[in-house]
This record gives C-alpha cells, sequence and structure tokens, in this order.
C-alpha cells in the first residue's frame, strides 16, 4: 500500500506545482508590466523620483505572498492524482480503486491491492510518472524574462530629462542651482590644485576623478553631490599623507631646530640667523647669497672678509650641534617605553622599536617615520655647515645654497598642499549644504524678490606684514631657584616635555601648534638652567 501512496503523492505533487506556476505566471506578468512602466516614468524626467528600495522589497514580498496564495488555493487530494494516473498510464482505475477500498478489509479489497501492485511492478509505474506528469515552464516566462531585463537596463540608464521644468535652461530651479553649487566648488578645487605643477602632477589621478564628477550634465544632482564630496574627501585625505611622509617631518624638524640657533648681537650672519630661526627659508635663501656675494667682492676689506668667515664657521659650528640634537627622537622613545640613549643610534633604535611588544604596529609605523626624519634632517644639517666653512673658505659653490633652496621648494609645496586641502574644505562645505526644493506655505504674497543664489569657493590673496615692536625686554639668570627647588622644577618639567612629544606622536595636538609647544617647552627648559653670568637684566 505504501508504494500505492508514494505514486499517487508524487503525481499530487507535481499536478500541483504545474498548475500553481500556470496560475502564479499571471500575476507575475502583472507585476513586470507595472515595474517596467514605474521605470520608464521614473526616467523621463531631469531626475529620479521612484523609491527603488522600497519599490522592489514590496515586489518582493508581493511575490513571495502571490505564491502561497496561489499554491493553497486549489489542493489536489491523493484520491484525484491517482485517478489521472491511471487514465494517463491506462491502468483502468487499478490504484484509485485499490486507495479506495484502504478504509475496508475484506477479500475483494485484498484482491484489488494485489492486483495494483502487480500491475504497478509490471508497467514500472514509478519511472513512468515523470514523463506522464511533466512540469512545463509556460511560454508567457519568456516574456516575463524579457520584461524584466529590459526594466533593468531602464534604470541602469541615467535620466533622460525629456520632461524639464523652469529654470533657467528648461531645468528646475532647485536642480540648476545644485549643479552649479557642485561645479564651482570643484572648479575651483581643481583651478587651486593646477596653479602648482609638482602637486597637480602628484595629485593627477584623484583631480581626474573629481573633475569626472561634474561631466555628466543628466546626472542626479544628488549623486552628483554625494560623489564630489567622497572625492573631496579622498582628496584631503592624500593630502594629509603627503604632509605627513619623511621629507615633510624633516622638513618640519628641522625648522624646530633652526630656532635653537643662537643670534649673534652683531655680524653679517644676523639677517641670516633670524630669517632661519624664524622658519622664512625664502629670506634665509636671499640673505646666504648676499654672503655669497660680499666673499666674491674684492672691495670687501682683509679684517671684515676674515670677520665674516668667522662668522660663517660659528654658524657651522652650531649646525654641527644640531646634526647632533636628536632630543625629540629621545623624547619619543622614552615615551614609548624604550630607552632614550638609542636616539644616538638610528639602526638600534629601529630594530628596537620593531622588537618591541608593548607597542601596537600604528606607533611602530610613526616611530620609524621619525627616526627616518631625524636622520635626514641631521643629514641636513651636516650640509649646511659644510657649506658654512666651504663660504668662509672662498668657495663660489655651497651645499647651504642648494640645501634652503631644496628646503625652499618643500616650504612651498607644503603651503600649497595646505592651501589646497583648505580649499577642499571649504568646497566640500559648499557643496555639503546643497539647495532646497519648493516649499509650501499659507502666508500672503512676500514684498521681496526671490534671488537665485549658490556659493562659490575662492581664495583670496592675503598679504601678511610684520608688526612695530612697542617694547622688548630681556631677562637672563635663570629661575630664581636653586637646589632642591632648581632639581623639582627640572624633573616637572622634563615631565612635561615627554608628555608633550608623547601628544604630538599620538596626533592628539594640530600640526600648526607642534612647533610653538616645543619652543614653549624648550624654553621652560632654558629657565630651569643656572645663570653662568650671575643675575642680570638688560632692558631695551
Amino acid at each position: 500500500m505504501e508504494t500505492l501512496l508514494s505514486i499517487a503523492n508524487t503525481a499530487k505533487l507535481r499536478m500541483q506545482f504545474a498548475m500553481a506556476l500556470r496560475s502564479c505566471l499571471h500575476w507575475f506578468l502583472l507585476l513586470a508590466c507595472l515595474l517596467f512602466v514605474l521605470a520608464i516614468i521614473d526616467r523621463v524626467g531631469i531626475s529620479a523620483m521612484m523609491p527603488w528600495n522600497v519599490i522592489l522589497i514590496l515586489v518582493g514580498a508581493v511575490t513571495v505572498l502571490t505564491s502561497l496564495l496561489v499554491w493553497n488555493a486549489r489542493a489536489v487530494t491523493t484520491l484525484e492524482a491517482a485517478a489521472s494516473v491511471d487514465e494517463r498510464l491506462e491502468l483502468h482505475d487499478r490504484i484509485s480503486s485499490a486507495i479506495a477500498e484502504i478504509p475496508t478489509t475484506s477479500p475483494f479489497s485484498d484482491a484489488v491491492l494485489a492486483d495494483a501492485l502487480s500491475i504497478v511492478e509490471k508497467e514500472q509505474v514509478k519511472s513512468k510518472l515523470a514523463r506522464a506528469f511533466p512540469i512545463q515552464v509556460p511560454n508567457a516566462f519568456g516574456i516575463v524574462l524579457a520584461i524584466a531585463c529590459v526594466t533593468a537596463v531602464i534604470l541602469w540608464s541615467p535620466q533622460w530629462g525629456f520632461f524639464q521644468g523652469s529654470g533657467g535652461d528648461g531645468l528646475p530651479s532647485a536642480v540648476v542651482d545644485s549643479r552649479e553649487n557642485v561645479t564651482s566648488s570643484v572648479e575651483a578645487v581643481l583651478e587651486q590644485l593646477k596653479e602648482d605643477e609638482a602637486l597637480s602632477k602628484e595629485l593627477e589621478e584623484e583631480l581626474e576623478e573629481l573633475a569626472a564628477t561634474t561631466t555628466n550634465s543628466l546626472a542626479d544632482p544628488e549623486q552628483m553631490r554625494s560623489d564630489a564630496l567622497k572625492k573631496m574627501t579622498d582628496l584631503q585625505r592624500r593630502l594629509d599623507e603627503m604632509m605627513k611622509d619623511e621629507n615633510a617631518l624633516a622638513f618640519n624638524e628641522m625648522l624646530r631646530r633652526m630656532q635653537n640657533l643662537k643670534l649673534p648681537k652683531s655680524g653679517s650672519t644676523v639677517p641670516l640667523i633670524a630669517a632661519m630661526k624664524n622658519g622664512n627659508i625664502s629670506k634665509a635663501k636671499k640673505e646666504f647669497e648676499k654672503l655669497q656675494e660680499q666673499m666674491d667682492s674684492k672691495e670687501l676689506s682683509k679684517e671684515e672678509r676674515e670677520k665674516l668667515q668667522e662668522q660663517l664657521q660659528e654658524l657651522a659650528k652650531q649646525f654641527e650641534q644640531l646634526a647632533k640634537a636628536n632630543d625629540a627622537l629621545a623624547s619619543a622613545l622614552t615615551s614609548a617605553g624604550l630607552n632614550g640613549a638609542l636616539a644616538q643610534n638610528a639602526d638600534a633604535a629601529m630594530k628596537a622599536i620593531k622588537n618591541a611588544k608593548n607597542l601596537s604596529e600604528a606607533q611602530k609605523k610613526k616611530l620609524l617615520e621619525l627616526i627616518k626624519a631625524q636622520s635626514k634632517a641631521n643629514q641636513k644639517c651636516k650640509n649646511l655647515s659644510k657649506g658654512c666653512k666651504q663660504l668662509a673658505n672662498g668657495k663660489s659653490e655651497s651645499t647651504t645654497a642648494t640645501e634652503l633652496q631644496k628646503m625652499q621648494a618643500m616650504q612651498q609645496f607644503m603651503t600649497k598642499a595646505e592651501l589646497a586641502k583648505s580649499a577642499c574644505k571649504k568646497a566640500g562645505s559648499c557643496i555639503g549644504q546643497g539647495t532646497g526644493g519648493t516649499g509650501i506655505g499659507n502666508g500672503g504674497t512676500n514684498p521681496v524678490e526671490k534671488t537665485d543664489t549658490t556659493m562659490v569657493a575662492q581664495r583670496t590673496p592675503v598679504s601678511t606684514l610684520e608688526g612695530t615692536i612697542i617694547a622688548k625686554q630681556l631677562f637672563e639668570g635663570g629661575m630664581l631657584t636653586t637646589g632642591e627647588s632648581t632639581s623639582r622644577v627640572k624633573e616637572t618639567v622634563l615631565t612635561q616635555r615627554r608628555e608633550a612629544e608623547q601628544a604630538i606622536t599620538d596626533e592628539e595636538v594640530p600640526r600648526r601648534y607642534h612647533d610653538l609647544l616645543r619652543h614653549y617647552i624648550g624654553q621652560l627648559e632654558e629657565l630651569t638652567e643656572p645663570s653662568k653670568n650671575g643675575d642680570t637684566e638688560n632692558s631695551e
């Protein structure tokens, strides 16, 4: 009996699935046509109108619900399935009769069951069920699939813009304002970056991607704004990376070291050293060129030449001392839990950092970059010292001039990168504001005429001039403390210095405050040193 029921149930499932497929196909065709019409309506305008995420979720839910309802709407019974098997395989009602006689127990029902089993085995009914009850996909399924493909192509295409509003070019005013806002902001950034050939070449790929966001005149304004903001963010991130590489860190370290140069009371090198201490590399380069002209001049007396040579030699000694100044690296190593003495040996410091287990990968990377920057700064100081000696010995070609030229180029590059980053921020702010649509109110007539406006990111050149010094007063002699008090002050200043360097290493302090913070800590350290000449006071 189980064999007969299995045959009937198999036929039942195949029959019900075929009927459900035919019934569902009509609903699927209706849904496909509806999506097709909605896609056309959505694309004919200048901007998208349909919330397709919601629509597709609803279509999926309707498809599943329709399939369940159609499946349960017409259920085929086991006896109907058995009768269909008898009819299609010409078994003369043997299987349906045997299943109908299941509730009764009589010699007749036993005979009917035995006859049905024998004919099933003889005719191999199980193997013929698939051929007798085929599941065929209706021809209309191809139409549904074709409509779905065409709908997908329509949704993939950009807006057609057949029906446009009443803007200046036939577009809605909100769309026009939004596009002009994005386009003007992007053009301002591109113009800013293309002013420097080296910077634009370095960012060539990013600039091409940014320019491509405004090339499609039929693009959705919201999508255009989103793409432009993303490209602006990527560009700012790239500029940040360029301003934090080894060369930039070495340049900033050189600016910090040159602040420690001692300014003589008089002499021809005073303007040069003052420009270096102030970080004005362009002026320092010009002042050094003047010194070269003086050394080459035949009008310079022997005494003046010897005096200038002494000053240059003294400046060379200062740069030699700065080449050995690894205080920043020593402080950073100490803050990281390593031996600060490793700052004197770059290779040993790098090995110690790589083998340190208490440091994260990000901390190791920052410390390794700092070591490389310190090594480059040391080499620059040596080159400047060598150049001063060369000039003192009467050589016209000097490595100092070459090094100052490189530093000047780096300073210009950093300045332009900072301006470009600022332009990206301003443009991103303008783009992020967007433009609103048409409002609906219930007030009276507005007496003021509405004017379409937009924002344009533009850089205005600023000229910074030196101010007038009202008063100046110099104190020497160190802190007015001695003995144990001086020791405690020194310990406090050293602790503050380690914490400041750690904050700089962890990027907790903005870059523009790094030099100011280090200069402040350096002044505190100088104040804790005991006076060599006694407590004196000079004022002017």
